[in-house]
């Protein structure tokens, strides 16, 4: 089990092009089955916020395709919840950014896996979150998701959601929530335990092996 932590500035550590990949995905998942009227690029989805400061969690079979990815933005670049769905949060002071805040998205499975593949995937990118987090001194991890995906994702998995808004429509008329995650050892403990997953599972690429260490003694 591997999830590649990858940036722009990491891409070329890994073999083929896992950031090339993920946009792939983000394509069929978002354009093609989901119809947002996002820009794309040669059958690739992107917005502002892919960006050399965006680091991307992706999951890749053995012939490098990419099945599962999310990415992780610095909120003081700014943020999708504060740019552009403010309306989603109760309080404006609710609105977290900040140096350790980080904000999720773009949380995207292939649907032509199996069904228990696909909640594999899921469950390791959400323990690549902590340990991610954990690793880089991370609080919190903001979001914007149906309710359905902050339950399936994180409730279930041990990792409990902390509101900043009710459930509202959103423009394509879906209902989503505002909310975010606390990254602690506490969380990582109680999500490992969850998911049976007990061994760390980031990968940095070829030229980076001084954190592995670290995550066996999380």
């Amino acid at each position: 089990m591997t999830i590649e932590c990858v940036t722009l500035d990491t891409n070329h550590f890994f073999p083929g092009n896992p950031i090339a990949g993920q946009h792939r995905l983000r394509y069929d998942s978002i354009i093609q089955r989901q119809s947002w009227p996002m820009p794309t690029f040669k059958n690739m989805e992107y917005d502002q916020y892919d960006n050399p400061a965006t680091t991307y969690l992706i999951w890749r079979d053995e012939d490098l395709v990419v099945r599962g990815s999310c990415r992780l933005c610095q909120t003081i670049n700014g943020s999708m919840l504060k740019d552009h769905l403010g309306f989603l949060v109760d309080e404006a002071e609710s609105l977290l950014e900040g140096p350790d805040i980080l904000e999720g998205s773009r949380f995207c499975i292939d649907r032509n896996t199996s069904l228990s593949l696909r909640k594999r995937i899921a469950q390791e990118i959400i323990v690549a979150y902590l340990e991610y987090g954990l690793q880089n001194n991370i609080r919190s991890i903001i979001g914007v998701m149906y309710p359905i995906y902050w339950n399936n994702l994180f409730e279930k998995n041990g990792w409990m959601p902390n509101w900043i808004g009710d459930v509202k429509k959103t423009d394509d008329g879906k209902k989503s929530r505002a909310g975010f995650v606390n990254v602690t050892q506490e969380a990582l403990r109680n999500v490992r335990k969850m998911t049976g997953i007990y061994e760390p599972v980031i990968s940095y690429g070829r030229a980076s092996t001084e954190n592995v260490n670290f995550m066996k003694a999380v």
